[in-house]
Formats: C-alpha cells, sequence, structure tokens
C-alpha cells in the first residue's frame, strides 16, 4: 500500500488530468482509485482510515479548486485566498467615477447587501457552501464507485458554487436602484448589434472586456456572433469559429471579445431544470479596476455520514463570497428567446 503523501501526490496528478513518469493519465486514475479502495475495503477500514481519507481529499480540492477558478475568471474578476477567520479587505482606486462607485454582495442572512463606499478599503465577507456525494458502500467494494470519485463530484460542485457566488452578486446589483439603461438589453433573441453596443459601453471604462455567459446562450448567439450581420456576411463563420465548434461545440470569441462559459448543470437526474437561468449573459470589463471581488476562505471543511441503508454520504463546505464594486460599467443581455428551464435553485 502506497503512503498518504504518495496517494496526495496521485490525488493531485489526477485531478489535474496529468501523469507523472512512467505513468498516464488513465494509469494515474486507475492507480488512484485502487490506492482509496484499499483504505477502504471495509466499513472497519473506512472507519480507521477515513480521517487521511478526508485530508487526502480536503488538501486536493484546496489546491486545484482556486488554481481553477482563477484560471476561469481572472480576467474580470479579483481572487483572493485567505486562512479561516482572516478578513478580506480590497482597495479600490478613487478618480473621477468615485461617485458611482458602490458594493453589493450577498450577507451571511442572505440578503443581499448595497451600499455606497466612502473609503479606499471594504471587507468582502465569506460564509458557507456545500454540498454532498453519496456512495454506496455494497457497490463501493465490488469497485463501481469509489472515493476519488465523491472527490471529483465535491471538487467540481465547490467550483461551480464559485460561479454561482458571482452570479447572485451580479444580480443583486443588475436589481440595484439608478442602474443605467444603456447597461441592459431584453430581448426575444439574439441581436448582435445591441450585444455590440452593450460592449462598446463597458469598453468606455476599460482596456478590454469579456462575455459570462451560458452554454446555452453562447449557443444561441448564432452565426452572427461571428462576423457583422449583413446580408453578405450572414452565417459566415470565420476559419478560428469553425475550429471552436468543431472542438467544443460553441464559439468562443465574439468579435473578438473572449466569452467565458458559467458552467451549467440539472439539480437531478431528470435532467428537465437547470441550476441557474440559461437567459442571461454579463458584459464584464477585464482592465483596470476589476468590479468582481471573489474570497475563498479557509480550509475545506469535511464529514461523512452513515444512512439507514449503509450508503455513506461525504459532507463538504468551503466559505467563499463574491461582491460587485460597481454598476455602470458592466453591462447584461437577457435572451428571453431561450427556455428558462432554472429552478430557482440559487435565487436568479
Amino acid at each position: 500500500m502506497a503512503t498518504i503523501k504518495e496517494i496526495k501526490e496521485l490525488a493531485l496528478y489526477a485531478a489535474k488530468k496529468e501523469a507523472p513518469a512512467n505513468f498516464t493519465v488513465n494509469t494515474v486514475d486507475q492507480a488512484l482509485r485502487d490506492e482509496m479502495l484499499k483504505m477502504a475495503d471495509s466499513i472497519n477500514n473506512f472507519n480507521r482510515n477515513k480521517y487521511d481519507i478526508f485530508e487526502i481529499m480536503i488538501e486536493t480540492i484546496d489546491e486545484i479548486v482556486p488554481k481553477k477558478v482563477i484560471d476561469r475568471i481572472a480576467m474580470f474578476a479579483e481572487v483572493r485566498t485567505v486562512p479561516q477567520g482572516q478578513k478580506t479587505i480590497f482597495r479600490r482606486k478613487v478618480g473621477r467615477n468615485r461617485a458611482k462607485q458602490f458594493l453589493t454582495q450577498v450577507g451571511l442572512s442572505g440578503v443581499y447587501e448595497t451600499f455606497r463606499l466612502d473609503t479606499e478599503s471594504f471587507e468582502v465577507s465569506a460564509h458557507a457552501v456545500g454540498g454532498a456525494g453519496t456512495i454506496d458502500f455494497e457497490r463501493f467494494l465490488d469497485g463501481a464507485e469509489s472515493m476519488a470519485d465523491i472527490m471529483d463530484i465535491i471538487t467540481e460542485g465547490l467550483e461551480d458554487a464559485v460561479y454561482y457566488e458571482i452570479l447572485k452578486a451580479l444580480q443583486a446589483a443588475y436589481q440595484a436602484s439608478g442602474r443605467p439603461e444603456a447597461n441592459q438589453y431584453y430581448g426575444n433573441s439574439f441581436d448582435a448589434d445591441a450585444m455590440a453596443k452593450l460592449i462598446n459601453t463597458v469598453k468606455a471604462y476599460s482596456d478590454g472586456v469579456a462575455i459570462f455567459a451560458t452554454p446555452e446562450f453562447v449557443t444561441a448567439m448564432g452565426p452572427d456572433a461571428i462576423v457583422p450581420g449583413t446580408a453578405n456576411y450572414q452565417g459566415v463563420y470565420s476559419p478560428r469559429d469553425i475550429e471552436d465548434i468543431a472542438n467544443t461545440g460553441r464559439i468562443k470569441m465574439f468579435r473578438g471579445v473572449p466569452i467565458v462559459e458559467i458552467p451549467q448543470s440539472f439539480i437531478d437526474e431528470n435532467n428537465d431544470k437547470t441550476a441557474i437561468n440559461p437567459q442571461f449573459a454579463y458584459v464584464l470589463p477585464t482592465g483596470r479596476e476589476k468590479v468582481v471581488k471573489v474570497v475563498l476562505e479557509g480550509a475545506t471543511q469535511m464529514w461523512d455520514w452513515v444512512n439507514k441503508d449503509q450508503s455513506i454520504e461525504i459532507n463538504a463546505y468551503k466559505k467563499m463570497g463574491a461582491a460587485i464594486l460597481t454598476q455602470h460599467d458592466w453591462a447584461i443581455y437577457i435572451n428571453t428567446g431561450i427556455e428558462d428551464t432554472s429552478a430557482s435553485l440559487y435565487g436568479f
């Protein structure tokens, strides 16, 4: 049996989809599953080793989740990782737009808080966001399920939770009074010119722009998302976009503006209700002051619960929070032509 240190290394390689010398990605995954099975090949062994198992999971999650989040959203968000209990203080630039700056975040009570900033620094608070994975112990013993699978589920769930925190803060800021009409658009289909107008509004305040949207929204953008919508260009794809669609099924750029996809998921296995509303897209500045502030606080916390049927729930939570700094230099597009399949699970 490998040492705990060696299993931690395997877990990190598996989570990163990488492989050390003499391994492939597939053999790393299998080696991790085999080692974790050895640690829990009976109820007694699981109980004896579960804190080591949790330590492997926690260290892997806390190594992987912040990096994945930063890789995806760093262009438009400032992300801080801080120890448990440490206040997260962000500083803002004070300039001619000072009167337009305000802070929107989700308070510990779940209430959206909006207030003007009158200092050069502010605190973004974090609250616990969690989830769980259930494993049938008989299937685990048979090799059909693995603790590595549960770790993947929890890692992905906590990563998605960060994006949902950002969306909640964006929705709260969008609903704040005094938001400029020029920074929002409603339509029952995708209008490329309307999106381009929103982008130009945001570009007036920033060196760059990114679109933050659901896969459904990006799919609905269609050919006109690639080139100007004239009779001569309608439906014509550029070579780069043809390659992106061939590789991923969707475009990755809109007239030079990168598209960052919001991870979408279903709330259950019926596959008819999504976690978030697919109608919304956000145009966010990527240069100068980043309007989205994110904090990840402390280590992931983990524990288990044995159900009456002997299945085991692995529960985890991490403290996180998000805030939106301003309302005048980012925009929102709502395409009501896309069916709203959301279950309002996250309040937006």
